[in-house]
């Protein structure tokens, strides 16, 4: 019998948010795969497929169309090395995720290959239904778009729409695909990142998926999108939280819009398999920036954090967040607001001037990205 080479990649849960560590095993029985309008889109490229060698891009395109088309093997003109048939079946599977039906699951039996066979997640004519479904989702997503709104703005409200309408889950199906996310509710860092990449298609916001690990070693899957000719990045698993706080229309934005040098080598390290793709080095519009919730002291982050939580008295919603530019500020803006007690002295002042009936607030400090996030909790709230 011949050896079957098999690798896999696949998400699971690791605190909040992250996904499996890729395994390579050689072996008899199967394992598994890797884990992982607008005129600047309508000639866009994928950085990812325009990194890749003219070799390696004829063995994307014919993986890809065999992919669409449900073909049960591939045949490659000369024979490929496992690895490289490996490398860029990867490629595929992460960048391609409107074919969604694809499966984690490469088998190569020999060192060099020339026909590789492909495992599909559903039968044709239900990845059709499945798709159908989907698209409307999307289509439904879209159509609640304000009609001035520009890429920025729609970049927000789909990250915004993901996060508050999707549960992390590794149990459940379909987690891996925006399927899962955008019409079951239910995804971990994988289909969280292809759902927003299939949103901003559908915008026209030129995007793509990156692969790599966190800090802890797992495996994790998020999101470069570009805006006014500038690459950010976008990691919506890390901003949906577990707990909701009683509020399940809880939303972070810590990750939305970010530079490399924010996250590269710190939370976010890339797998190598993305080399020469464009660098996320602006910060004009990160979403603190952009909303003008970034500040240089802790003093007028201080006073924007009690004039938010005011707002948000009044009007019943239940959340707050600025960032600041460095940490000695956020540090000692931390220090002010919840060591010193500034923080229930505005909430007392809030409620003695204005009748709200805030009763405490429950903080998301975020030392990395310099965030503090609060959660009202109001009088009437279960305990």
């Amino acid at each position: 019998m011949k050896r079957l080479f098999t690798v896999l990649l696949l998400c699971t849960a690791v605190g909040a948010s992250a996904c499996a560590r890729v395994s390579e095993e050689p072996a008899d029985t199967e394992v598994s795969v890797i884990a992982p309008g607008n005129p600047q889109f309508e000639n866009f490229v994928s950085p990812v497929y325009e990194a890749l060698s003219d070799p390696d891009k004829a063995l994307y395109d014919k993986l890809r169309d065999a992919v669409v088309n449900f073909e049960d093997f591939v045949t490659f003109d000369t024979p490929v090395s496992r690895e490289d048939a490996r490398r860029i079946y990867s490629l595929v599977y992460t960048q391609e995720r409107k074919y969604f039906w694809l499966s984690n699951l490469f088998y190569a039996p020999d060192k060099e290959i020339t026909v590789l066979r492909l495992n599909y997640l559903y039968e044709r004519e239900d990845a059709e239904v499945k798709r159908a479904e989907l698209d409307l989702a999307a289509s439904t997503i879209i159509g609640e778009l304000p009609d001035d709104a520009d890429d920025f703005e729609k970049a927000v409200f789909f990250h915004d729409k993901i996060v508050t309408g999707c549960t992390f889950s590794t149990e459940k199906e379909h987690v891996s695909s925006a399927y899962g996310v955008l019409v079951k509710g239910y995804g971990q860092c994988e289909g969280y990142a292809a759902a927003m990449s299939l949103l901003c298609d559908k915008a026209g916001i030129p995007n793509y998926t990156v692969c790599g690990t966190n800090s802890a070693g797992d495996t994790h899957a998020w999101n470069k999108i570009m805006l006014d000719g500038k690459w950010y990045n976008a990691d919506c698993t890390w901003d949906d939280p577990i707990i909701k706080q009683n509020n399940p229309d809880f939303v972070r934005h810590d990750y939305l819009l970010v530079m490399d040098s924010e996250i590269e080598g710190k939370t976010h390290f890339t797998d190598p398999l993305y080399s020469g793709v464009p660098v996320c080095d602006s910060d004009k519009l990160n979403y603190f920036a952009a909303n003008g919730l970034l500040f240089d002291s802790p003093a007028e982050g201080t006073e924007a954090i009690a004039e938010q939580i005011k707002s948000a008295g009044l009007s019943g919603r239940r959340e707050a967040e600025i960032r600041f530019s460095d940490e000695d500020a956020y540090f000692a803006a931390m220090a002010r607001l919840f060591d010193s007690g500034e923080m229930k002295k505005i909430i007392e002042d809030i409620n003695g001037k204005y009748g709200t009936k805030i009763r405490s607030a429950y903080k998301h400090n975020n030392d990395d990205m310099h965030i503090v996030h609060i959660s009202l909790i109001y009088e009437y709230d279960d305990e």
